[in-house]
């Protein structure tokens, strides 16, 4: 059986992984939707950049949010990286080079 002090530190991990797969791979995830939008939209390249920076930015906090909706910390990480190969492989084949 668990203390009290065990239950919440194992809480405030999975709060704290749960916040870093919110920050830091919604950030990532909504660069890589930038990066691959800036690639497909058919406009002057200015113009597809700023649409795509801006339409990337709106699907940050979803993301951010739903990393707080699934059960656990490992689940929104898997999202998250699942995410990330996606989109980045996407993005790769429509030749964006690192």
């Amino acid at each position: 059986m668990m203390s009290a002090a065990a239950r919440l530190r194992r809480y405030r991990r999975s709060v704290a992984a749960r916040a870093a797969a919110g920050v830091l791979g919604g950030y990532v995830v909504a660069s890589l939707v930038a990066v691959l939008l800036a690639r497909v939209l058919p406009m002057v390249r200015l113009e597809a950049v700023i649409t795509a920076t801006l339409l990337g930015l709106l699907v940050w906090p979803p993301i951010a949010m739903a990393c707080f909706y699934v059960r656990s910390a490992r689940r929104a990480w898997l999202g998250v990286l699942t995410a990330t190969a996606a989109l980045g492989s996407a993005a790769l084949l429509t030749g964006w080079r690192l």
